[in-house]
C-alpha cells in the first residue's frame, strides 16, 4: 500500500488492518529475527540517503515507517491499528501520550500521526548518534532530552513543544522514557499532561502493545528477538480536554492505556501489564 492511500484510509475509517492471511503462518523467532534484521538494516541504510534530501519530514518519513508495516507483514506478523475515527475532524494539534514498548513505536507511528498534518516528537538525545538511523532522527528535528536532567529536559520539551505546537505541530510523547515490555503505570510520568496544560491543547492517549520485537536483555536492540505470533496492536484513545486537572488527564490517559492492554492480553494470551507496581525511578524525567 502507497503511504497516501494508507493515510487516506486512517482518516477516513480510523483504522487499518493487515491483509487476510497476516498472522496466520507466523516464522519462528529464530528465523524471524535475523530476517527482520535484515530488511530493518536495508530500509536504515535507506532512510539515512533520503534523510539528505528536502522534503524527508514531509514525505519520506512516513514512507520510511511504511516500509517497516510491510516488513512485519512479510515475515508473517500483522498490524492492527483502531480508534483514529474518533479524532478524524481534529482541527487543532494535540500531545499525543504514548507507552512505550520497543522500538516499533518510533518507526511506526509517524506515518499513522501524519496523516493529520505536522508532527514533532520528543526522543533521546543518544538516538540521534546512531549508526544509519541517527541521520533520520536529525531529519526529522524531535526535540532532544539529554534524561540526565530532569528540570532542564521539562523546560525544554515545554518551549520546544509550544513552540511547535504554535506553529502546527502535534507533539508525540512517550511519557515512560525508556522501553518495558509490561506496562506499569507508576512509570507513565505527567510530561504530555504538564505539555498540554502548558500549550492549552488537547491530549490523546494512545495504547500499543508491540511485544513482536523484544528488547534484549544485554542490549536493549543489539539483543533484540522477533515474535511474529505477537501482533502488533495500536489503539487511538479519546480526546481529553485541556480544562482539566493535571491529575485528571494524567488519570484518563492511563484508564485507556490500561484497560486496551488488559483487553489485548485476554485475546492474546500475552502479559502486557505489570503485576507489580513498580517504584518510581530517580532521575528521569518521571520527577519532571
Amino acid at each position: 500500500m502507497k503511504t497516501k492511500d494508507f493515510q487516506t484510509q486512517l482518516r477516513e475509517t480510523g483504522c487499518y488492518r493487515s491483509p487476510k492471511g497476516c498472522g496466520r503462518h507466523p516464522l519462528p523467532p529464530f528465523l524471524a529475527t535475523p530476517l527482520f534484521s535484515m530488511f530493518m538494516a536495508e530500509i536504515f541504510v535507506r532512510g539515512n540517503i533520503h534523510s539528505r534530501r528536502p522534503g524527508f519530514m514531509e514525505k519520506e518519513w512516513s514512507e520510511f515507517g511504511l516500509r517497516v508495516v510491510s516488513l512485519i507483514e512479510r515475515i508473517g506478523g500483522s498490524v492492527e491499528i483502531e480508534g483514529f475515527g474518533e479524532i478524524k475532524n481534529l482541527n487543532t494539534p494535540v500531545v499525543w501520550a504514548c507507552n512505550h514498548v520497543s522500538a516499533l513505536e518510533t518507526y511506526l507511528l509517524p506515518p499513522i500521526l501524519m496523516s493529520w498534518p505536522g508532527l514533532i516528537i520528543v526522543l533521546k538525545e543518544s538516538l540521534a548518534h546512531y549508526p544509519c538511523f541517527g541521520a533520520v532522527v536529525r531529519a526529522v528535528s524531535p526535540i532532544r532530552v539529554q534524561r540526565n536532567n530532569p528540570i532542564e529536559d521539562l523546560r525544554k520539551v515545554l518551549n520546544d513543544g509550544t513552540a511547535g505546537i504554535r506553529a502546527g505541530r502535534s507533539a508525540l510523547i512517550f511519557p515512560q522514557g525508556t522501553r518495558y515490555r509490561q506496562f506499569d503505570p507508576a512509570s507513565f510520568n505527567t510530561l504530555a499532561a504538564k505539555l498540554a496544560l502548558h500549550a492549552k491543547v488537547p491530549v490523546v492517549p494512545i495504547a500499543v502493545s508491540t511485544d513482536f520485537l523484544r528488547i534484549g536483555r544485554k542490549h536493549r536492540d543489539l539483543g533484540a528477538t522477533v515474535h511474529p505470533a505477537s501482533p502488533v496492536r495500536i489503539s487511538c484513545g479519546p480526546v481529553i480536554p485541556c480544562d482539566l486537572k493535571q491529575s485528571e488527564i494524567q488519570n484518563r490517559c492511563l484508564d485507556f492505556i490500561t484497560s486496551k492492554l488488559a483487553q489485548w492480553e485476554t485475546a492474546d494470551g500475552l502479559q502486557l501489564l505489570e503485576s507489580k507496581p513498580a517504584e518510581i525511578k530517580s532521575g528521569t524525567m518521571l520527577e519532571a
